[in-house]
């Protein structure tokens, strides 16, 4: 009878110890589900863009009339020679500005002259005017309108074009040579109030005309 007694007791307390032993035992987790494969493009199937990143929601849409040109764009060339009008004053100095200069007016407002060049045609004349119209915060043109506010000029023997537009609303005005020279597109860009800009313009396209390559 003590034996039996004695292996019902072994025989319970081996099931208690399993069943403690099983509950401290945490689940475990479900594997990860694979990564997705993706089909490859057959032979000499050109690659797919990613899709462009969206906006958030509720973001004003980007106006690229109004961006400037990426660092890193600047043309490898070496500056030419200008004759600088005596009256002009040095300007704000950047690795993109070849060169830059004040013009002073009343008090303490000034017009701003930038000379600067890139590879190429930079997108091209109607995507230049309306990059330079939104920096003057104009509305983008076409091109059966440009002709209205270009002038053709002739810089160190290229072609030059020269566009001239206004804000009547904030009173600014902005005048650009573009000249085109060994593959290049040198950019003379006059800016700032209308009547400043006014009074520096023969100069700004005399000092434009002198350039020596």
């Amino acid at each position: 009878m003590h034996t039996i007694n004695r292996a019902y007791s072994m025989l319970v307390a081996t099931a208690l110890i399993v069943g403690c032993n099983r509950s401290e035992q945490k689940p475990t987790p479900p594997p990860a589900p694979p990564a997705p494969v993706q089909a490859e493009l057959p032979a000499g199937h050109p690659p797919i863009p990613a899709p462009p990143a969206q906006l958030p929601a509720g973001h004003p849409p980007i106006d690229m009339s109004q961006q400037t040109l990426p660092p890193g764009t600047a043309a490898d060339a070496m500056n030419p020679k200008w004759d600088v009008p005596a009256s002009w004053q040095p300007g704000k100095a950047s690795s993109m500005r070849r060169a830059s200069y004040l013009v002073k007016g009343d008090g303490d407002k000034s017009a701003e002259i930038v000379v600067t060049v890139f590879p190429g045609d930079v997108g091209g004349l109607l995507a230049n005017v309306n990059r330079w119209r939104g920096q003057l915060g104009l509305a983008p043109t076409t091109a059966a309108e440009i002709d209205a506010t270009t002038t053709k000029l002739t810089v160190a023997g290229e072609p030059a074009i020269q566009v001239d537009f206004k804000n009547d609303a904030t009173g600014t005005r902005m005048i650009v040579v573009t000249v085109p020279h060994g593959g290049n597109s040198w950019f003379y860009k006059l800016t700032g109030p209308t009547a400043i800009v006014e009074a520096a313009k023969a100069e700004f396209v005399k000092f434009t005309e002198s350039t020596k390559f």
